[in-house]
């Protein structure tokens, strides 16, 4: 650094990194990248200060001559923003500095990392923020090399809207080999239809995966060894359910877990959204801070934003990524399925729409309802290379055969 550090950052902050450092709360490499500082220089700090708190003078204690807090003003709308979501009196509804800086990006196109929000919130007098504690996974298994190979998935309840109110479902799903996270929805109920829908959504967004890294539950893996619905869906395209032995395998989707459950109940309350507002809605706001999460926040491991390194591995040939194939049974595959009867007339009724099809009375079909709420009345059930036989459809993609 060109500037001597009592002239490029605020004596508070200056101070508490030292503090931290010297009790030992943060480590060696946090303060050197806090500070803008070498090893020596950092090491001289710290004896400094400990001389100062055997004179009880700690709370005094400058680094050299201070030049003051030239720390450039950030605009109004930014720091009212951060008072806002840093100043509450309660830790619990507080964002996470990583979390302010991501918003502070998303909303305002203002770019900061989490350690300026810190030092921001430090000389403004606003007391640090007091993490979760998180639980390293015991077990780590190497990441795989193409996109596309593996994605993991997980499935956590949790009082997304407080404690007075019912518990919701949020599954994650993510590339092994990029951090990109492909899925992330809250549901009502951990469900069948839940997955299904997760599912769709990402595999139309971006291509299907060789395997879902899964754990154990009922959802996906049978004790006697037999496919699950999932899996038998899943397995009509190729895709196949791999299972952890056990929850601290997944450690990647575990920390992608922890992320959400620390930002979205503080997001909620600051947004206004609320336990009435239409999960759809509730959704789509997820969908915008993935997106911004994706796009815009570097992964510490692999210190490149997940969407640049999904792209990296496109440009290396590193993708094991299929297309959506054009063989009439997409759609349907991932729809609920249920029986129908056709009636008189060669017409079906279903939600009070009556559905003519053509067929003769008494004939039955199944009637699949799509992940969009739209549905289709078909006489046989997926089996490749044989198409579908769609005798009436409110889905545009399936349409009537």
């Amino acid at each position: 650094m060109e500037k001597q550090i009592a002239n490029r950052l605020g004596v508070a902050h200056v101070r508490d990194t030292v503090k931290s450092f010297s009790e030992g709360s943060i480590s060696l490499a946090q303060a050197l990248s806090e500070l803008g500082i070498g090893k020596t220089r950092l090491y001289e700090l710290k004896a400094d200060f400990l001389r100062a708190k055997a004179r009880g003078a700690s709370e005094e204690w400058a680094p050299g001559s201070s030049g003051g807090n030239h720390m450039q003003a950030w605009p109004e709308e930014v720091q009212s923003f951060l008072r806002r979501v840093l100043g509450t009196h309660s830790n619990a509804d507080r964002y996470s500095y990583a979390f302010a800086a991501s918003e502070l990006g998303r909303k305002f196109r203002f770019a900061v990392d989490r350690g300026q929000v810190r030092h921001w919130a430090i000389d403004h007098g606003i007391k640090s923020f007091l993490g979760k504690p998180r639980v390293t996974p015991h077990v780590r298994r190497w990441q795989r090399t193409s996109i596309g190979e593996l994605w993991q998935l997980d499935a956590t309840p949790d009082y997304f809207f407080g404690r007075e109110h019912s518990q919701l479902h949020l599954i994650d799903m993510l590339d092994d080999c990029s951090r990109l996270q492909v899925g992330c929805s809250l549901y009502s109920h951990e469900r069948v239809d839940s997955y299904l829908h997760l599912f769709y959504k990402a595999f139309m967004r971006y291509g299907q995966p060789l395997q879902i890294y899964v754990d154990k539950a009922t959802f996906f893996c049978k004790d006697d060894g037999s496919d699950t619905q999932l899996a038998k869906r899943l397995r009509f395209y190729g895709i196949t359910f791999m299972c952890a032995n056990t929850p601290a395998a997944k450690g990647k989707i575990e920390r992608v877990h922890q992320v959400w459950q620390d930002r979205l109940p503080r997001y909620f309350k600051n947004e206004g959204v609320g336990v009435d507002t239409p999960l759809e809605v509730v959704n789509g706001r997820i969908d915008s801070l993935v997106d911004y999460r994706n796009d815009f926040e570097v992964h510490s491991e692999i210190r490149m934003t997940p969407r640049a390194a999904w792209e990296k591995a496109i440009a290396e040939g590193r993708s094991k990524i299929r297309p959506i194939p054009d063989d009439g049974w997409w759609e349907l595959v991932w729809a609920r399925w249920g029986g129908i009867v056709i009636g008189p007339g060669g017409k079906a009724v279903v939600d009070g729409l009556w559905c003519p099809t053509g067929c003769a009375n008494g004939t039955r079909g199944w009637l699949c309802r799509h992940v969009d709420e739209s549905f289709s009345i078909v006489l046989n059930k997926p089996e490749q290379a044989v198409r579908p036989r769609v005798v009436f459809s409110t889905n545009p993609r399936v349409g009537n055969v």
